[in-house]
């Protein structure tokens, strides 16, 4: 008699035990602590996913085809948003050690396989770089181009763009001697992202 009392005793705490445990994965819902404690399978796929790049690009604005882009000390704090560390994750490297001031400026609708991002950013505290980056859906950089800069050590360099639908015009300006010098480079946007210099 005993051992049947304690079989039911053990059998009554098993089953509603393993009942709960069935219920639990039929329904869907996560376990509580202790059930992740004692079941080290258990992976919860619904974890949030931060969406911060993805927000931080849906704000920056988009500016409509063709584009002058003259950004400088002058102006170029006045639009755009700072960046967050998306340049980071996306592993933007400016390859210049004094690199500082990163502002992401706009977007261009120039494809829908990737996007098309204009950053700038300062070196050291009389360099501006402007940059037009194309990103692919996985947040990786496919190719960059300097598309306008500005220095005011001694005011005489400069570089802006014109940026139309078939063709990007990047003019550099010499202003160290008496007749300033233009020299203006061409590239075409390839269906991959890519910029490909051609002749003017």
């Amino acid at each position: 008699m005993k051992k049947l009392t304690i079989l039911m005793l053990i059998t009554a705490f098993l089953f509603p035990s393993c009942d709960s445990k069935t219920e639990r994965k039929t329904t869907g819902t996560p376990p509580t602590q202790e059930g992740i404690a004692k079941d080290s399978s258990y992976t919860e796929t619904n974890k949030g996913i931060s969406n911060s790049e993805t927000d931080l690009l849906a704000r920056l604005p988009v500016r409509d085809l063709p584009i002058m882009d003259s950004t400088s000390f002058d102006n170029f704090e006045k639009y755009g948003i700072r960046d967050n560390g998306f340049l980071k994750r996306i592993k933007f490297d400016p390859r210049r050690k004094e690199a500082n001031n990163f502002r992401l400026n706009y977007k261009i609708p120039l494809s829908e396989n990737f996007t098309s991002v204009v950053i700038s950013y300062q070196c050291g505290e009389h360099e501006l770089f402007t940059t037009l980056i194309t990103i692919n859906k996985d947040n990786k950089i496919i190719d960059k181009l300097e598309i306008a800069y500005d220095e005011i050590a001694e005011s005489a360099f400069g570089k802006t763009s014109k940026i139309e639908k078939d063709k990007i015009m990047v003019t550099s300006s010499n202003w160290m001697s008496e007749v300033p010098v233009f020299e203006t480079e061409t590239y075409i946007l390839e269906y991959n992202g890519k910029f490909k210099k051609i002749k003017s």
